[in-house]
């Protein structure tokens, strides 16, 4: 199974600032430019059945995200205050790729607004191939930033990072999750240290292989000399630490991550 991921997120936006409709079907349509994987969103690839058409209008996106919404479980029916969940595993245009390398898959949570649990309840976790079909081999950061880009206007995150799924992010105790979560270890003494595990949070900015700077962050930034830095037009930047994706035994690329790691520490909230 693969171990890179690009993962962004946002916060609770209302309804018509929000535009979700049009971002869902230009995300869509755009990504097989980027590989032909994306081609196809699908269920799975015993029942083949499509969880999103591709290509994808406007009036369709619309439709799914209502099809979508997160429901209340008693009394049941729609809760749109919690947005919606789309996700489709990606195999090409039929007769498609099944093959395990070529797995990847899209979990998108759109359109959530109002008072949330969450500071970032919104996002899209998209769980990269460990071959491209495109090239046979892996994601090259070259070849992953202009998707990173892509992705960046169309949802305009808050945060966004190409990670490993072997690194632990650097976390925080959170206050405000400390406190919902202390009644619940006061009721139930014997897994409270499991339940106040949960009132920690990864540090902000995340970092990965490549890490995205928000434009305020980045003019702070002293990232080491050999990582490669990509300004944007808005003044953010993307960070990349090596061309290659790297596994959880490389020294060299654990080094340059850490490094990095410590380097925006000054900067992390």
């Amino acid at each position: 199974m693969t171990d890179l991921k690009l993962n962004l997120w946002w916060e609770p936006r209302d309804p018509p600032q929000a535009d979700d409709a049009r971002r869902l079907c230009r995300f869509v349509n755009g990504l097989p430019d980027f590989d032909p994987i994306y081609r196809s969103w699908l269920e799975s690839p015993k029942t083949k059945k499509k969880t999103v058409p591709v290509p994808l209008s406007e009036a369709e996106a619309k439709q799914l995200l209502i099809d979508n919404v997160m429901q209340h479980q008693a009394p049941p029916g729609p809760w749109p205050e919690l947005g919606s969940h789309i996700w489709g595993g990606h195999a090409g245009p039929p007769p498609y790729d099944f093959r395990k390398s070529s797995y990847a898959d899209t979990d998108c949570h759109v359109g959530e607004f109002g008072r949330s649990a969450s500071v970032l309840p919104n996002y899209v976790f998209m769980r990269l191939s460990d071959a491209r079909p495109s090239t046979g081999r892996p994601w090259r950061a070259s070849e992953l930033r202009p998707l990173m880009k892509f992705a960046l206007e169309v949802w305009n995150p808050v945060e966004m990072c190409a990670e490993f799924s072997f690194y632990n992010l650097p976390k925080i105790r959170d206050p405000e999750r400390a406190a919902r979560l202390a009644p619940h270890a006061r009721a139930r003494p014997k897994i409270a240290d499991s339940i106040m595990a949960g009132s920690e949070r990864p540090l902000r900015p995340w970092i990965g292989w490549i890490t995205y700077l928000p434009p305020e962050p980045a003019a702070r930034a002293k990232c080491p000399a050999d990582v490669e830095v990509e300004t944007l037009p808005d003044g953010a930047a993307l960070v990349t630490l090596c061309e290659a994706p790297f596994g959880k035994g490389d020294v060299e690329g654990l080094a340059r991550l850490h490094a990095l790691e410590a380097a925006l520490r000054a900067i992390q909230s």
